[in-house]
């Protein structure tokens, strides 16, 4: 990464702030085309990210999107979701990178394998959640509740988890905590 990697951060912080809110209809909307997007084989992939100056983004890898001819992958990178119903959606491998949400409730989600890298989500809930390969990156997650969440495989690297609660999640080794912050934290294995 370049030098001037926290410069980029903060412009990621900034646009997502500046950023219009998703509003319930046109989620709504994503969340029917991602449904489909899924049906028809657009569950399984993987996320590759890359920095380019200004901007860190993701690429969807090991599934070939062309080949979906209905439906359409989820992308709310850069988006601001304070608007919407998050509670019990289902949204697994779909783009969610620098996303604003915060004091959020996700509780109950399937966010199996999406990209949250990058976000401010800050006091959120995602009690009982399926977070299994889903990569929250750098992000900013202060005071979050994961209780009976499902953290196989999730990533943590470089993410400020400060006051957050994972008692009961589902955590194993290959969860990565990588220089997470973790100061005040509740939880129950040793990270």
């Amino acid at each position: 990464m370049a030098d001037n990697f926290d410069e980029t951060r903060d412009s990621m912080k900034n646009l997502v702030k500046e950023a219009k809110p998703v509003l319930n209809k046109e989620f709504n909307e994503l969340l029917l085309d991602h449904d489909m997007f899924l049906q028809n084989g657009g569950a399984g992939g993987h996320w590759a990210t890359f920095y380019i100056k200004n901007l860190i983004f993701g690429v969807y890898k090991g599934i070939d999107t062309d080949d979906i001819k209905t439906g359409k992958q989820a992308k709310l990178c850069f988006k601001n979701l304070q608007e919407i119903d998050l509670s019990q959606i289902r949204l697994p491998y779909a783009d969610c990178a620098a996303v604003y949400a915060i004091n959020k409730n996700w509780s109950g989600s399937d966010l199996e394998g999406s990209l949250f890298i990058d976000s401010i989500l800050n006091d959120c809930c995602f009690d009982k959640a399926d977070l299994y390969s889903t990569d929250f990156s750098r992000s900013q997650m202060r005071n979050c509740s994961f209780k009976g969440a499902s953290l196989v495989n999730t990533d943590f690297e470089d993410c400020d988890l400060t006051g957050a609660d994972f008692r009961g999640a589902k955590i194993d080794q290959s969860t990565s905590f990588k220089n997470a912050i973790l100061k005040d934290a509740k939880i129950d294995t040793q990270v």
